[in-house]
């Protein structure tokens, strides 16, 4: 051999093995370009981020090249009463519509409704709140473990009931607390402004040595015969992993799962969920979409299929948590991929919701658009647009939009065309709409 030939063959060889050490650890230099990128051209998108919210305090929100209405309601202004301390507002409430109007229930499970959007489109906002009876949402101003503190975790409105999925915490004494989930469910009555809790379901299970209480609750849709889906966090019980992994890999338990109540009766519907935050059901084309918090990174967007497992603690896209998670690929591991995921930003993602055809007529094919809460870096306080190809299942991000708050909660109202939104900082709620 040449000192040439051997010289290329060494060449090739060092090329090869480079490739090889690329790909293996590609998520790696793909960490190492995301934060160059951002670092690069981090001033350009906080001058673009600072324009889009100037537009919307103007009452405009720009999707590519069209101006939506943006209208921004404080909350304080209608009712919703606040103290000082910001951390009690986490989560500040969520939202549901019922009769083309706004249901809103606050932190401290006071209820709200509102007058009819078409109404609200003009600017023009009013709420009522009713009388609640048989139950005490119980929150303490004094405990300042906010996601603990406030029990309430969603709402759904299913024709004229109202259920409400509760962690149900309790506190023991000064150092002991436990979660007792459950779902309430009362008769929503305009007249008399009032609803009767009784409880619809429990899990008859007091779980303590939660180490993160913003890993419970659950939020509840509506599914198909008479069915109701919950999604159900890890809760974040991780002082021996191995427990913890067989708790969350398990049918047999509540943790970490999506599951299906129907006849005063839960079982597992999917399994290997780490804190799940979306849940949304498309009943025309019988499709589940669910959202979840990864571990610092990681966020998931998924495809809900019953009996399948959705990889956490095993898997996940998210940083490596010490003596749990032992690999990023799901598929290798027998585990459903998510459709989408990011990396190694965090967008922290909350509610996703599904759009027609009439709320953007430059916006083609089967639109999802997901919120973001605090996220990193520039990832949150968004919404994001996709494209689903239900043929390929496959998701194709579209464009980001900053709103340059924490989105809590998302719903869109077909009839009025409206995406309603509750943001968390500013206490308000939104309406976009063309």
């Amino acid at each position: 051999m040449t000192f040439k030939n051997f010289f290329i063959a060494i060449f090739c060889l060092c090329l090869i093995s480079s490739a090889i050490f690329i790909k293996v650890n590609d998520w790696k230099f793909y960490s190492l370009y995301f934060h160059q990128k951002y670092d690069l051209t981090q001033e350009y998108i906080e001058k673009k981020n600072i324009r889009s919210t100037q537009q919307l305090d103007e009452g405009k929100i720009i999707f590519e090249e069209d101006k939506f209405n943006y209208l921004k309601f404080p909350l304080k202004n209608f009712g919703v009463k606040y103290l000082d301390e910001d951390y009690i507002y986490r989560p500040l409430g969520y939202i549901d519509t019922y009769q083309d109007r706004i249901i809103l229930i606050s932190y401290n499970g006071e209820i709200f409704y509102s007058n009819k959007i078409n109404e609200i489109k003009k600017n023009k906002l009013i709420l009522k709140k009713f009388d609640v009876t048989g139950y005490d949402f119980n929150f303490d101003p004094e405990d300042d473990s906010y996601f603990r503190n406030i029990k309430i975790r969603d709402i759904l409105i299913d024709n004229d009931d109202l259920y409400i999925t509760s962690n149900g915490s309790q506190k023991v004494d000064e150092d002991n607390d436990f979660s007792e989930p459950q779902i309430l469910k009362g008769k929503i009555n305009l007249n008399d402004s009032l609803i009767k809790f009784k409880t619809f379901y429990s899990f008859d299970k007091k779980i303590y040595n939660i180490s993160d209480w913003s890993h419970t609750g659950g939020r509840l849709i509506k599914y198909k015969d008479s069915s109701l889906l919950l999604s159900m966090p890890d809760h974040a019980m991780m002082e021996d992993l191995k427990k913890f992994t067989d708790m969350v890999s398990s049918k047999d338990t509540i943790f970490g799962k999506v599951l299906l109540i129907k006849d005063n009766e839960s079982k597992t519907f999917s399994i290997g969920h780490r804190n799940p935050q979306g849940l949304f059901y498309d009943d025309k084309n019988d499709l589940i979409f669910e959202t979840e918090h990864g571990p610092t990174g990681g966020d998931e967007i998924n495809l809900i299929k019953e009996n399948n497992n959705y990889g956490w603690p095993i898997s996940t896209y998210g940083a490596w948590v010490p003596g749990l998670n032992v690999s990023r690929f799901h598929k290798k591991n027998g585990f459903s991929e998510p459709l989408a995921y990011w990396w190694p930003a965090n967008c922290a993602i909350s509610e996703i919701t599904k759009v027609d055809s009439d709320f953007n007529k430059n916006w083609k094919g089967y639109t999802l658009i997901n919120a973001c809460l605090s996220g990193s870096q520039d990832q949150g306080e968004s919404l994001y647009r996709w494209k689903f190809d239900k043929k390929k299942e496959k998701l194709i991000k579209k464009a980001k939009y900053h709103i340059g708050d924490r989105i809590r909660d998302l719903k869109y109202h077909n009839k009025e065309k409206v995406l309603i939104m509750l943001i968390e900082n500013q206490k308000s709620l939104v309406l976009i709409f063309e």
